[in-house]
């Protein structure tokens, strides 16, 4: 009969095949909440002509008696237009599948011929899952950002060139002194959203606090929690809503822009320029429904796939979509900005 100590024996033992591993994928994150942030039209097939009408004001006047003649031209139902361009946009990505050989993920592929063709595997969805949290945070960076011109923001013009290249937001922006522009302190950060807030068009502080945003960058928002750690204004003012932290000035709440930092360090808007030095550190006080991203959701050819080309033996991602932003009312934005 054998002898021994099999349990002790057996710990020597090692094991060659599959084993069980995680990918860490690098967090992709959205700096805000699109759907809930600004206004999206759904439905935008090329162009749409958005149509505006100014506020009626000083049109009523004493009766004198009949007459012919209306009132001053100038205070008529009058009717602008802009025009929101959904541009077709295209995401194209490959891998060559053999990237993945002698590692664990080959354990994923499949058996057989088709052995290299990642369709329906646990890697595939994870590729669309990545690529469409970076479309979708793309899609916030060119909303601000787009130019039109530089590389990596020619698709289309965001919100940032829009304003700048409208005389009344730009000669009303806010400009805020402080020691060091590109690190507000909490006071100076305070101080900037008071400012902002005090100069605001009166159309735009008679909308509803739950209809507008300050979006912020980055620093500001930090150096203004500042202001709340260790108060009553830090329960006052902050609280959570389906798990996320909600921060607010005088009932307004902020959005901190993460990818404002990525727009400035590679472009110069006009909305941030000032002697022809670019800033950093700023906040853009508006409406929501004053922000339009226009999409088509219904568009066939919009689509998000993987697929695997047996000629090239690589895997492809392709992402189809349309996109394209407008701002309506400049009496319903208030910019600032530090120097």
């Amino acid at each position: 009969m054998a002898t021994g100590n099999v349990a002790n024996k057996g710990t020597f033992a090692t094991y060659s095949g599959a084993n069980l591993n995680e990918i860490f994928y690098e967090p992709v994150f959205r700096s805000d909440d699109i759907m809930r942030n600004y206004r999206v039209i759904p439905n935008v097939k090329h162009k749409m002509n958005v149509f505006t009408s100014a506020a009626l004001t000083k049109i009523v006047q004493t009766y004198t008696g009949c007459s012919s003649s209306s009132q001053d031209p100038v205070k008529q139902f009058n009717i602008d237009e802009k025009t929101i361009t959904a541009g077709r946009m295209r995401v194209a990505l490959e891998q060559c599948t053999d990237e993945f050989f002698g590692t664990y993920i080959e354990e994923m592929y499949k058996n057989g011929v088709d052995v290299m063709n990642l369709e329906g595997t646990q890697l595939a969805d994870a590729i669309v899952n990545r690529a469409v949290k970076g479309i979708a945070q793309d899609v916030v960076r060119l909303a601000w950002g787009g130019d039109g011109a530089t590389t990596n923001y020619n698709q289309m013009s965001g919100w940032m060139k829009l304003m700048g290249d409208d005389a009344t937001v730009l000669n009303a922006r806010t400009e805020y002194s402080a020691v060091a522009p590109t690190a507000p302190t909490a006071a100076e950060s305070l101080g900037i959203l008071r400012k902002m807030y005090d100069d605001a068009p009166a159309a735009l502080q008679q909308v509803p606090a739950a209809d507008k945003r300050i979006y912020v960058s980055p620093k500001v928002y930090n150096a203004y929690l500042s202001n709340l750690e260790g108060t009553s204004a830090d329960l006052a003012i902050t609280n959570q809503q389906d798990g996320v932290l909600v921060v607010k000035f005088r009932g307004v709440e902020l959005v901190p822009m993460y990818e404002w930092d990525t727009i400035l360090a590679d472009t110069d808007p006009a909305m941030f320029l000032r002697g022809g030095v670019n800033g950093t550190e700023g906040a853009c006080y508006c409406a929501v429904d004053n922000l339009i991203i226009g999409s088509d959701v219904t568009d066939p050819e919009g689509s998000f796939k993987v697929f695997y080309d047996d000629l090239e033996e690589k895997m492809f991602f392709r992402g189809y979509f349309k996109l394209g932003v407008q701002f309506l009312y400049p009496s319903l934005v208030q910019w600032g900005i530090f120097y």
